[in-house]
C-alpha cells in the first residue's frame, strides 16, 4: 500500500467523525470525561463511537491460521493440525485476506492486527496482505490499524526475508549499547517497508533466572542496569523509524520456572527485590517515553495477592499482572508515571485462557487497567464469526449492566489514538501498493549496509 502524507490530521478527524456519526446504533454509548479536552479531535472521536466501534479499537486480532476446509486453495505441504475452537483441525498459515477477515474489520471493526511467520512468505505478499488490512480499516472508520509483529531477532522472528538478528543475550554481550539503538533503526525501517507500524519489543526483562524456559537469551543482560539501558536504546532505534516499540512483559518475564504459554507462573519475590531487578528496564523506558508496555500474565503476590473468580476453571486465583488493577493502574501507572497504551500478552496463552472464558478474560483485563487485548479471541474460520458476535454482546452487556467501566473502554481507545496520531498514521494515505513500490521495499531490506550490520554481530 503506497503512503504519502497528507497536509493535515484534522481534515482526517472531520472525515472520521462524519463516517462513524453516520453509523451511530441504539447501542448505549457515554462520553470522555474530561470536558476541558472537548475539543480535542480524539476525544471527539471517542465521543462520537458506538460503543462496538469502541470495542473493536481495543482488540489486536490475529488470523495466523485457517482451516483448510474453510478455503478454496492451499499448499497441502503447509497443513498442520492445530488446536482451534472447534477442536484440533488441519490449518495453513494464512497469506491472503480473504472475506471473513475482511468482516472482522469492517462489520466488527477490529482496530488493530498482529502477524506472524505463518502471514509473511515474502516482501510483495506481506504488502499486500497489510494493505489490503489498511485499506479496509480506513475505508470503513477512517481510523488506521496498528499492525505489529513480535520481532526481536533470536528464537523470535517472525520476518525471515530479511536479516535475522542474533538473540538479544548476545548482543549484550557486545558491550556496546549503540548497537542496540542501530538495531532498533534497522528493525523499525524493516517492518515499516512491508506495511508494519508496531514492534512487540524489545524484551524488558532481566535474564535472572538461568532454569527461565521462557526468556532466556531474549533478554539483553542479567545484570538490571544493563538491560535497561540496551533495551531503551532499542526502543529509540525504533522511534527514530518511525515504527512503535513495545516493552515487555511487565512487571517482568525472567524469574520464572514456567512458560506463560503453557501454564500459569508465580513470582513470590516482594516488591523490594522487584525495584532492585525486574522494575530497572521498565522505569528507564518509560521515562525515555516508550509508547506502549506489554502485560505478564504472572501471579506477583507480593504485588497483589487479591482473589479473582476464574469462570473457565471454577474456582478462585490470584490475581495474574494482567488482570490486577494493583499492578497495572497503582503501579504502573501511578508510581512509573507511564501514560502510554498498555497490552495484554496474548490472552489465549495457556495463563489466561485455561482460567477465564474470552469475554470475561477481555472484561476482567480492561478492568484492570489494560488498554489493548492481544488475540482476545481465536478466529480461524468463518465458523467462528458467531463466536465473536458473542464476545461482542458479552461485552456490551458487561458495559450496559456496569460490570465493566465505560469511562475505562473510553480511556484505552483515546490512548489508542492517541498513539495512532502520534506515530502519524492518519497523515498517511492508504492505496494499493505498486510493483515500484515493491521493488523500493526490496530494495529497502536488502542494503547492503544492514547486512553487514547484522552479520557483524553473529
Amino acid at each position: 500500500m503506497k503512503k504519502t502524507c497528507v497536509s493535515y490530521f484534522a481534515a482526517i478527524c472531520v472525515l472520521a467523525l462524519l463516517n462513524i456519526t453516520s453509523c451511530k446504533s441504539t447501542q448505549q454509548e457515554s462520553t470522555v470525561s474530561d470536558s476541558s479536552d472537548k475539543n480535542d479531535p480524539i476525544v471527539k472521536m471517542v465521543n462520537s463511537m458506538t460503543l462496538r466501534q469502541k470495542i473493536g479499537q481495543v482488540l489486536l486480532v490475529n488470523f495466523r491460521y485457517w482451516e483448510i476446509s474453510d478455503l478454496d486453495s492451499y499448499d497441502k505441504s503447509r497443513i498442520q493440525p492445530y488446536e482451534t475452537a472447534r477442536g484440533i483441525k488441519d490449518v495453513v498459515g494464512l497469506q491472503k485476506v480473504n472475506d471473513t477477515v475482511l468482516t472482522v474489520i469492517k462489520d466488527y471493526h477490529a482496530g488493530n492486527v498482529i502477524l506472524f511467520a505463518e502471514n509473511t512468505e515474502s516482501v510483495e505478499q506481506t504488502m499486500h496482505f497489510t494493505g489490503i488490512l489498511q485499506e479496509a480499516a480506513v475505508q470503513n472508520n477512517k481510523i488506521p490499524l496498528l499492525i505489529g509483529i513480535d520481532q526481536e531477532g533470536g528464537r523470535v522472528n517472525r520476518i525471515r526475508f530479511t536479516p535475522v538478528f542474533p538473540p538479544a543475550k548476545k548482543i549484550g554481550n557486545l558491550h556496546k549499547p549503540q548497537i542496540c539503538f542501530k538495531q532498533g533503526q534497522i528493525l523499525g525501517k524493516q517492518l515499516k517497508a512491508v506495511g508494519l507500524n508496531t514492534n512487540f519489543a524489545p524484551v524488558c526483562d532481566v535474564d535472572s533466572n538461568p532454569a527461565n524456559p521462557v526468556i532466556g537469551d531474549r533478554s539483553y543482560s542479567s545484570d538490571p542496569q544493563k538491560a535497561a539501558v540496551y533495551a531503551t536504546q532499542n526502543y529509540l532505534g525504533h522511534k527514530d523509524s518511525g515504527v512503535i516499540a513495545c516493552g515487555k512483559h511487565f512487571p517482568g518475564h525472567g524469574d520464572t520456572h514456567t512458560d506463560s504459554h503453557y501454564g500459569l507462573p508465580v513470582v513470590e519475590k516482594k516488591r523490594a527485590a522487584l525495584e532492585d531487578c525486574e522494575f530497572v528496564p521498565f522505569r528507564k523506558a518509560i521515562k525515555e517515553g516508550i509508547p506502549m508496555i506489554m502485560t505478564a500474565h504472572i501471579q506477583f503476590p507480593g504485588l497483589d495477592s487479591n482473589l479473582i473468580w476464574a469462570d473457565k476453571a471454577q474456582k478462585y486465583i490470584e490475581k495474574p499482572a494482567t488482570l490486577s488493577e494493583a499492578i497495572l493502574q497503582d503501579i504502573l501507572r501511578k508510581d512509573m508515571g507511564f501514560e502510554g497504551v498498555i497490552v495484554t500478552d496474548a490472552l489465549d496463552m495457556g495463563a489466561i485462557a485455561a482460567y477465564f472464558t474470552e469475554s470475561t478474560a477481555a472484561i476482567n483485563a480492561l478492568n484492570a487497567g489494560a488498554n489493548l487485548l492481544c488475540h482476545p479471541i481465536s478466529i480461524t474460520s468463518s465458523k467462528d464469526l458467531e463466536r465473536l458476535e458473542q464476545f461482542y454482546i458479552n461485552i456490551e452487556n458487561a458495559v450496559k449492566s456496569g460490570k465493566l467501566s465505560e469511562n475505562k473502554l473510553n480511556d484505552s481507545v483515546t490512548r489508542i489514538l492517541r498513539l495512532k496520531k502520534e506515530y502519524g498514521l492518519f497523515d498517511v494515505t492508504y492505496k494499493p501498493y505498486t510493483k515500484k513500490d515493491v521493488l523500493e521495499a526490496k530494495n529497502a531490506l536488502s542494503t547492503p549496509d544492514f547486512r553487514k550490520f547484522v552479520n557483524s554481530l553473529k
